[in-house]
């Protein structure tokens, strides 16, 4: 079972604002709205699919950030939601509209 942390600052610092399991099926509003900057991935299965976005509802027509995990990792950072690329861990796409960081209104975890 991998966990997801996400947290206040980006790189994975700050407080922590929520922690879940990789649990495929998840659709919830973070417990705090408009904190989380980024996460980190503690043995995330591969194939997770974790998006976060802009609207509360989850809607594409706000800024959204899709990260897929390639390969689990003991310890992996996703130190900004606002930056789309690929490595050998995961590959994170990013919809932009007016920023996403720092304004997380929704997760879904498959």
């Amino acid at each position: 079972m991998g966990i997801i942390v996400f947290y206040e600052g980006n790189n994975g610092t700050q407080n922590i604002v929520q922690t879940v399991e990789d649990i495929p099926g998840q659709d919830f509003k973070p417990v705090q709205n408009d904190e989380i900057r980024s996460l980190k991935l503690y043995g995330v299965r591969p194939g997770c699919i974790i998006k976060v976005y802009d609207s509360p509802d989850g809607s594409t027509n706000d800024d959204f950030c899709i990260i897929n995990v390639k390969r689990d990792s003991p310890e992996y950072t996703v130190a900004t939601f606002e930056r789309s690329y690929e490595d050998e861990y995961a590959v994170v796409t990013f919809i932009r509209n007016n920023g996403l960081d720092g304004k997380v209104s929704r997760i879904k975890i498959n």
